[in-house]
């Protein structure tokens, strides 16, 4: 609840806002009227004036100083930002004896006792706007050169400062946690975070070369000379933001003390000397050094042979097979990328995607991909192998860069190929920018019958969020649930605790990473719908494919029950709705007996089941060793009534109650639910939850 209280800053706080060098100023309205809380050092250089002409202006005439075509525009942008918290405006201003362009941008916030204020970045456009070159040479949100301009301007910079005997020095600048700020604070103020920064950096290095290349990362080519005492002072003035967001930026910095290095070769430099200090938040920068010429090799490597690799098809289709936990067998491929390089060998995907994602070449590569897999599909085809869907990775640059979906539509129906053999794979990280386009994209691939996979769900900060606000196929957990996986230890509940969630939302779940037996029985009682991992095979060249039983004993599904399977795939183990007034095994859901079974016939097995339901089998007689083992193949005929009830239950597709039916001296009351149904091999399956077990049952003589 926001308060009319005016609020006011004090101490030292006050001081660090009055004096830093992003251009801002601080408003709050009460009623109709603004009142100015905050104006910095860096607005009253912008604007030219001092701090107290500057509050006079905002708060009684600042259409006074609006270029009058442009005071209408400002009016309503500035009524909209009051009731909605976000602008971004361009008008012309008068400053000295002319008009200039500024850009600004706005976001508005609560303080902790309360009042709403409103901040207002600024910046001077004017030559861009001028020049009609923002959207090709300038970054709009900064007002920075894009890398595009920062190739000329820093070569023509290089030149000057080597004829007036300055050593030049590129800085990579880095914003630490970025994604995390987004993700607590909002966009909008991230951005301001964004555009304060390069306020900062414009006044710290002043004339020199720089530039904002993508996302939170900087660059700046400056002279050697005072260099690390100005970037501890970029770090003290972004700290001082006026929204009080803890803000911490690492850099790595690369001394050209020769000048023979491409530009962009030596901003590589600068970024690797910075990747290195990443993760250690004690270090604010870190200069290029010997030790980081294998490295740096190794992405010039990368990048100057790409194009050959392309060509002559050094980097090849592997494949990774994806499991269904119900039948053990293949239901699905991941698509991956391996570079097979006639000099320095096979490249792992670590030293050679990241550098192509760096310098926006990715695209190139997933398309290339995606035309290996179309490939690999057809030949499948026309050896009449089974057929199951490929997911291939897009990386989040690509939506920056192209059409994506136009992309691989146009690829798909060349080769043509089905809709449904083909997975789209979107990385987590993706979703924490362009929102509603990324909504509208995943929409439209699934429209056209494609199915889009979220990956790596877990390793980012938004991942509640994203759940909520786009729609998927599945959720591919990061491999990090399964490190360090124990039966007992904690992550076993916290893995538990998403797949269910997931499958309460009707979406399906993968795990990758998984290596041993044991994490399998677990993933599949748990309710996870798909694995991948070493405990079936290492991804292989997707020639070894090519038959009925692959290399290690692994088979495929059989693609003539997908849909059946899928609908046993989002069938959760909660026992939800269905206990509602009947009670649970022991009074709540956590240890009522609940599993989904197959039927055939007379015969059921398990496809997935609690522990509570495994203990009810231990109590009804059934063999341990089946029980938590492998169970594929186990087929076992339960009592008549039980029987009856789930052929009623399938044939009906309503919901069947069975009371004190008799197993093994026990009694057994159940509630059994539909599921799916295959009618060509008549085999079907039911949810079933155990509401009541009396045992042992006294029989009279």
């Amino acid at each position: 609840m926001t308060t009319d209280i005016l609020y006011e800053y004090y101490g030292r706080e006050k001081n660090d806002l009055e004096t830093s060098v992003m251009p801002f100023i601080i408003l709050q309205k009460i009623e109709s009227d603004i009142h100015v809380i905050i104006i910095s050092d860096g607005l009253c250089k912008l604007y030219a004036t001092d701090r107290a002409q500057v509050a006079y202006t905002i708060e009684n005439g600042i259409f006074t100083t609006v270029h009058p075509e442009d005071a209408e525009k400002v009016s309503a942008a500035m009524a909209k930002f009051f009731a909605e918290g976000t602008l971004n405006l361009v008008f012309r201003k008068r400053i000295g004896s002319g008009f200039r362009s500024i850009f600004a941008q706005g976001s508005s916030f609560l303080t902790d006792s309360g009042e709403k204020l409103h901040t207002i970045w600024c910046g001077d456009v004017t030559d861009i706007v001028n020049a009609e070159k923002i959207n090709t040479y300038y970054d709009k949100l900064t007002t920075l050169p894009n890398m595009s301009a920062f190739g000329v301007l820093a070569e023509q910079e290089r030149r000057r400062m080597q004829r007036k005997g300055i050593v030049p020095a590129f800085v990579y600048f880095d914003i630490r946690d970025m994604k995390a700020i987004n993700e607590k604070y909002g966009f909008s103020r991230g951005n301001g975070i964004l555009s304060g920064t390069a306020s900062v950096l414009k006044d710290v290095f002043d004339k020199d070369a720089m530039a904002r290349f993508s996302d939170d990362h900087f660059v700046v080519m400056t002279g050697k000379r005072h260099l690390e005492q100005k970037i501890e002072q970029v770090n003290d003035q972004v700290l001082r933001n006026p929204m009080g967001i803890p803000v911490q930026l690492c850099a790595g910095i690369y001394i050209d003390d020769k000048g023979e290095l491409d530009i962009f070769a030596a901003i590589d430099r600068a970024r690797i000397a910075c990747k290195a200090i990443k993760v250690d938040y004690t270090r604010k920068y870190h200069v290029f050094d010997r030790d980081m010429f294998t490295e740096y090799r190794q992405r010039r490597h990368v990048l100057n042979h790409f194009d050959e690799a392309l060509e002559n098809g050094y980097i090849k289709l592997y494949y990774m097979p994806i499991i269904r936990t119900v039948t053990g067998k293949i239901c699905d491929m991941e698509a991956l990328a391996r570079w097979i390089d006639p000099e320095k060998g096979m490249l792992p995907p670590s030293q050679f995607i990241p550098v192509l994602e760096d310098n926006r070449l990715i695209n190139r590569l997933d398309f290339y991909m995606l035309r290996k897999i179309c490939e690999s599909l057809a030949k499948q085809k026309q050896l009449g192998m089974p057929l199951v869907p490929v997911s291939v990775n897009i990386s989040r640059s690509n939506f920056e860069v192209c059409d994506v979906f136009d992309e691989v539509l146009s690829i798909v129906n060349e080769y043509n190929i089905a809709h449904h053999l083909l997975t789209v794979e979107i990385t987590e990280s993706a979703f924490i920018k362009n929102q509603q386009f990324l909504a509208n994209q995943i929409n439209r691939f699934r429209e056209a019958g494609f199915n889009v996979w979220m990956d790596d769900f877990g390793s980012e900060y938004s991942s509640l969020n994203t759940l909520q606000e786009y729609s998927f196929d599945l959720i591919k957990l990061d491999m990090r649930f399964m490190k360090n996986f124990s039966l007992t230890g904690k992550n076993r509940f916290i893995l538990s605790d998403v797949i269910s969630m997931i499958s309460r939302l009707g979406v399906s779940t993968l795990a990758e990473g998984v290596q041993t037996k044991e994490q399998l029985r677990f993933l599949r009682d748990a309710g996870c719908d798909k694995v991948q991992g070493f405990l079936f095979g290492k991804p292989m060249p997707c020639e070894h494919f090519y038959q009925e039983r692959i290399y290690n004993g692994l088979q495929y599904d059989d693609v003539n029950k997908t849909t059946y399977y899928d609908k046993i795939c989002t069938a959760s183990l909660e026992p939800h709705v269905l206990l509602a007034g009947l009670g649970g095994y022991f009074g709540d859901s956590a240890t009522t007996p609940v599993a989904v079974l197959e039927f055939h016939k007379t015969s059921f097995r398990i496809l997935k089941a609690n522990s509570a339901y495994k203990s009810f089998l231990e109590e009804i007689g059934q063999d341990k060793d089946m029980i938590y083992n492998d169970y594929y193949e186990w087929y076992r005929t339960p009592a008549k009534g039980f029987l009856d009830a789930v052929k009623k239950c399938i044939a009906s597709r309503k919901n069947e109650t069975i009371v004190n039916v008799v197993e093994n001296n026990v009694r057994i009351s159940a509630n059994i639910s539909f599921i799916a149904y295959d009618s060509k091999t008549e085999t079907g399956a039911v949810l079933t939850i155990v509401t009541k077990l009396d045992s042992p049952l006294l029989l009279e003589s």
